[in-house]
């Protein structure tokens, strides 16, 4: 198991990025992956955000703050992404 932050990150924009492409339909691990890039750029330990989280977090939160919260997200790992392949020497 990963326990790194950069770690746990890097697992979360792997799986992100699986079902964005294989249109995969998990909004479960979605937002898990929402709050873990939240936690992760509010500068916490995500070995302790993973496994704190619960879904219920999200009771109650508006559909339009969902959907700002999710684009933004979006662009976070595309910028990740870009970020990481740079650092690894990967074109991008």
């Amino acid at each position: 198991m990963i326990t790194s932050d950069e770690g746990i990150l890097a697992e979360y924009m792997v799986g992100y990025w699986s079902m964005k492409h294989e249109k995969i339909d998990r909004p479960t691990k979605l937002l898990e992956t929402l709050y873990i890039a939240e936690r992760y750029r509010a500068g916490e330990n995500l070995q302790e955000a993973r496994s704190a989280y619960d879904h219920a977090i999200w009771n109650g939160v508006p559909v339009s703050e969902m959907d700002r919260r999710l684009a933004d997200l979006d662009q976070f790992m595309r910028d990740l992404v870009r970020e990481r392949a740079a650092q690894w020497g990967l074109p991008h």
